[in-house]
């Protein structure tokens, strides 16, 4: 079977590509073996067990999914401890107000120069758009611990900021880099949502385009590429879209760095949560705590969200029944600076969320690679 383009991975980037592609009435397969990749909504039970919010200036990423119920950042419970634990609007919070005026002012500038980045993005590789702002290049290879102590902001970071972060990936402050540190508090922000994603409507819309296989190998030939599949068919295609998680990107590539990943395990219970638990719709956690997030569903359920596998849900709720779980081994790729180049020549692309994490920059990235289609 040949086409123009083919690309592999049915998840935000590989999804933003085909659409971009369809945009421009250009030939192209898109193969995966499954569609949404790590959004991966349950409609019957209306929750996501995959990316769990979508913020309002996500457009390109609103082509997907859509916005649902807004999460309240003032419902929110911040535990230090198991014994320490206060509110976003507490004497807490008045007692570091100037740490939050120095945070929202850092947030602000931060705001300001990754907004025109994006677009920049949409056209030009991501190491090149950088370069174009070194304030950006500079925050990239920063880590955000130094970035904390460099704004005087530890206190704030420490109480609050630090563990929205970790709820939002997973790892501590300490081993992401400022990048992503101040993209994901942008929902502290901005109004954030809880998303929705309609998987028979895309079905529908990719049509023929879609083709459900796993491919286990890519070659290069004098003319284009050869990707096999697990099922036995061949693919021929002169363009090749890898919109994989990394580390089915890396192997495929033989690649010999990626980011590394965090690891994240979701239970959805319906359950009586333990009274520390009780008051208040998401209850956030420092990054000492095996667990990152419990929050509440529009139907008084739970999505429990643990960095360690089979955590011991007694310890968090007087009593509970598991509705479904998800194992997210290789979550986000957050650990590390090494970055991946975008364009590979020869019509070779990588698209996803390689080099910074997020719904949104996983869109870009897709939409970038659809741009290069033709233009090299």
């Amino acid at each position: 079977m040949h086409s123009q383009t083919v690309i592999v991975g049915g998840g935000m980037a590989g999804m933003s590509c085909a659409l971009r592609l369809m945009e421009r009435g250009e030939e192209f397969l898109l193969l995966t073996d499954v569609l949404g990749g790590r959004i991966m909504y349950s409609a019957g039970k209306d929750v996501n067990y995959g990316a769990y919010f979508v913020m309002s200036n996500y457009k390109h990423a609103q082509r997907i999914v859509e916005k649902d119920k807004r999460i309240n950042p003032l419902d929110a419970c911040f535990h230090k401890d198991e014994k320490t634990r206060f509110s976003t609007l507490s004497l807490h919070t008045i007692g570091s107000l100037l740490g939050f005026l120095r945070f929202i002012s850092a947030l602000l500038e931060f705001r300001k120069h990754y907004e025109t980045y994006k677009e920049r993005c949409l056209n030009i590789p991501q190491k090149e758009a950088l370069a174009q702002d070194p304030y950006l290049e500079r925050l990239f290879h920063l880590p955000a611990g130094d970035f904390i102590k460099e704004k005087k902001i530890e206190q704030v970071a420490a109480d609050y900021v630090s563990k929205f972060a970790y709820a939002c990936t997973g790892a501590d402050i300490n081993n992401i880099t400022t990048v992503d540190f101040l993209n994901v508090s942008l929902g502290l922000l901005i109004p954030i949502y809880q998303l929705r994603f309609d998987q028979q409507a895309m079905t529908n819309k990719l049509g023929d385009h879609l083709i459900f296989d796993t491919i286990a190998d890519i070659t290069k030939g004098s003319t284009g590429y050869t990707l096999t599949a697990t099922s036995g068919t061949t693919y021929e295609a002169e363009n090749v879209v890898l919109a994989t998680p990394a580390t089915v990107t890396q192997k495929m590539l033989n690649l010999p760095e990626i980011r590394g990943a965090c690891s994240l395990y979701v239970y959805h219970v319906a359950a009586t949560l333990k009274p520390q638990y009780q008051k208040r719709g998401l209850n956030l956690f420092s990054s000492d705590s095996v667990l990152s997030l419990i929050a509440r569903q529009k139907d008084g359920t739970f999505l429990i969200y643990s960095r360690k596998k089979d955590v011991d849900l007694s310890k968090i709720c007087l009593e509970f029944k598991i509705i479904g779980t998800q194992e997210w081994d290789h979550a986000m790729y957050v650990y590390g600076g090494t970055y991946l180049d975008q364009t590979l020549g020869g019509g070779l692309f990588i698209a996803g969320d390689h080099n910074g994490l997020g719904l949104e920059p996983s869109a870009i990235a897709g939409i970038y690679a659809a741009n290069q289609i033709n233009r090299q």
